[in-house]
């Protein structure tokens, strides 16, 4: 009894520890911002004008968005620090089936460097088997290799590639990604 019991302790502290990993401050463009929540990053903002410049930078990008065999795929805002890229991002299956797509798997390319998707600090629900009419959103955090640094300032486009969409039957696949001009 004392095994499981301590066992289930070491989850739940685990579970609690991967879950603030998550948390973000990058809109993702989808309908789960509602207006007490934009009334909330307000206040957030307010408060990050009190805190120190982390040399951060972040815009908007809700401009760019795809549809892909019936998924539609839109981002929302972009935040590019010295150590990560978080992408907010809002997808649509539009069709009555089924359908593949792991964005949380993808890469961020900025210059000479690749930049990869950290599935365990996504947050929010986006991806993996989308049944017809779902719509889900979430910030990707796009982790740079050990040892290097981004250089905020110099990016001028980051190329996001998010991997495929792929029909239920595996019948269709079609890539994802976008180039998108930093503001």
């Amino acid at each position: 009894m004392f095994k499981k019991s301590w066992l289930f302790l070491v989850f739940l502290i685990l579970g609690l520890m991967l879950g603030a990993c998550g948390s973000s401050d990058v809109g993702t463009g989808g309908e789960g911002n509602t207006a007490e929540k934009k009334e909330e990053a307000g206040k957030k903002e307010e408060n990050k004008e009190e805190s120190k410049d982390d040399g951060a930078k972040k815009f908007d990008a809700s401009d760019q968005s795809t549809e892909v065999l019936g998924m539609k795929v839109a981002l929302g805002e972009i935040k590019i620090a010295e150590d990560k890229v978080s992408v907010g991002m809002n997808i649509e299956n539009t069709t009555g089936a089924a359908l593949n797509f792991y964005p949380d798997q993808g890469q961020a390319i900025i210059g000479d460097m690749q930049l990869d998707a950290n599935l365990f600090m996504t947050s929010g629900k986006v991806g993996g088997e989308v049944q017809g009419g779902v719509k889900q959103d979430g910030v990707i955090e796009f982790l740079a290799p050990e040892g290097k640094k981004i250089d905020v300032e110099s990016i001028t486009s980051i190329k996001l590639v998010f991997g495929d969409i792929t029909t239920a039957d595996f019948m269709q696949t079609e890539p994802v990604s976008f180039e998108v001009p930093v503001k």
